[in-house]
């Protein structure tokens, strides 16, 4: 069975297990406190969000884990200037039973090298270079065709008054939906200060680029998803003469990255969605996009990485995805879902187990895009922050569906592609294992003219991909 994303307990995209107590993990003399005093008494100290549960909370200084008003703190270990702690009740226990908004803070202390290194999206203000925000993309609204397609895109998050017309009135929030104020934080990024430079090489005077991959990743800087996605910018580089754009919504990135080593990395920092918020953190995906502001973008994960010849996509996506074909394509899945697996969804398409609504086979998360697609990405991530139920249709055939009832990035992209009749996919050759690098490595020059390993493909698709 194919799977989807990872589920919202992995979000951070760091699952490593931490230090024992001496580097920060629950014991006997941690106090529980309505709100904890500061732990450096004379200095100008604050909690920031670090991690929801099950991530891994890297901080210079306290953390304390629970929710409002009751909280767990565990005292940054003698002699250290950094600790990890896996926040989950197994590790730190159950502090509100019942409470899944549960979520740890890291105590920053004002003027040290932690604080000067962190995120800016997870301090109040911040000196760094901000580079999207409501104000920038409804600037830009009428000076060039990407900018209004952006604005068309944003706009729900962006202007209190969209609620109120002719597209507002119909699109109706649900309880759970975010605030309009939420939603505008969610669009600020800022360029790391050290890469600076490379926007301005790569962006023009519009604050728009060409041609980019994209990327989203959070963990600790010596995480194992901070390391693949290094690895994935290296193969960037050795193999595209394009940028690679890596949003960061964790707390630190590696000290390592830098202009020098990467040329062509644009690394961007955003703030998380809170804990509360009970949104999987890959939609941050999805909004990554959103803010890009990418005219023709292909998205990677960090567990990828690309080969020679992939800058062919830029051309192939700007011709596949246009005015007549808004919305992205997403790579058919080496696996494939059905109404056998997991989904309130598929009541929708596949009515008594025959999917007459949906219009392509399952797709992998990982888009190629447009700015003409800006809209469509726009639209489906609005009907998630806010809530929204696509209506029943079809003479009742296909049901009502609540948004926040798809629970992660590549079912929501997936249903998308469905509701609005989507049928374009692209072919993509994956490596499930490290077997398949080692066929790879073993094929002989004589072989290369013929398949020799892993020959099989989704020719046997004979719905979607009849051979």
């Amino acid at each position: 069975e194919a799977a989807p994303e990872a589920p919202l307990q992995e979000a951070s995209q760091e699952d490593e297990d931490v230090d024992d107590r001496e580097d920060g993990d629950a014991g006997d003399d941690e106090a529980e406190a309505a709100e904890p005093e500061s732990g450096q008494p004379g200095k100008k100290t604050q909690w920031i969000y670090c991690a929801g549960q099950w991530q891994g909370c890297y901080c210079g200084g306290r953390v304390k884990w629970g929710n409002r008003d009751k909280w767990k703190v565990i005292d940054l270990p003698k002699g250290k200037t950094i600790q990890e702690v896996k926040c989950s009740f197994e590790n730190l226990g159950d502090i509100l039973p019942g409470d899944d908004g549960k979520h740890c803070q890291c105590e920053v202390t004002e003027g040290t090298d932690f604080a000067r290194a962190l995120n800016p999206g997870l301090l109040p203000t911040s000196a760094s270079r901000l580079v999207s925000s409501c104000e920038l993309f409804e600037k830009g609204a009428g000076d060039h065709a990407w900018g209004k397609a952006q604005w068309e895109a944003l706009e729900p998050f962006c202007s209190p008054k969209w609620a109120t017309s002719l597209a507002g009135k119909t699109a109706v929030a649900g309880p759970r939906a975010m605030s309009v104020d939420t939603m505008r934080g969610l669009m600020r990024s800022w360029i790391d200060d050290r890469f600076a430079g490379v926007y301005d090489k790569f962006f023009d005077a519009t604050g728009w680029t060409r041609y980019a991959f994209l990327n989203y990743y959070a963990g600790p800087p010596e995480g194992k998803h901070t390391a693949m996605t290094e690895e994935l910018i290296r193969s960037v580089h050795e193999f595209s003469e394009h940028p690679i754009i890596v949003f960061h919504f964790g707390v630190l990135t590696p000290a390592s990255w830098t202009k020098e080593r990467f040329p062509r990395l644009v690394l961007i920092h955003a703030a998380p969605m809170a804990a509360n918020a009970g949104r999987s953190f890959n939609f941050n995906k999805m909004r990554a996009m959103l803010i890009s502001r990418t005219k023709v973008g292909v998205q990677l994960d960090s567990d990828q990485f690309v080969a020679p010849g992939v800058d062919a996509m830029f051309k192939t996506t700007e011709r596949e995805i246009t005015q007549d074909y808004p919305m992205p394509i997403l790579p058919a899945h080496f696996l494939d879902r059905t109404p056998r697996d997991t989904g309130a969804y598929w009541r929708r398409f596949c009515p008594q187990d025959k999917c007459k609504w949906q219009t392509a086979r399952w797709g992998h998360a990982h888009p190629t895009w447009t700015y003409f697609a800006v809209p469509w990405l726009g639209r489906w991530l609005r009907r998630n922050f806010r809530d929204e139920t696509l209506q029943s249709k079809e003479g009742g055939s296909m049901t009502p569906l609540r948004i926040l009832d798809i629970p992660e990035d590549e079912d929501l992209l997936n249903v998308g592609t469905w509701e609005d009749k989507g049928t374009k996919q692209w072919c993509k050759l994956d490596l499930p294992g490290p077997d398949d690098f080692a066929a790879l490595l073993d094929v002989k020059p004589d072989d290369l003219t013929r398949c020799v390993h892993g020959c099989g493909d989704i020719t046997a698709d004979r719905k979607y991909h009849p051979g």
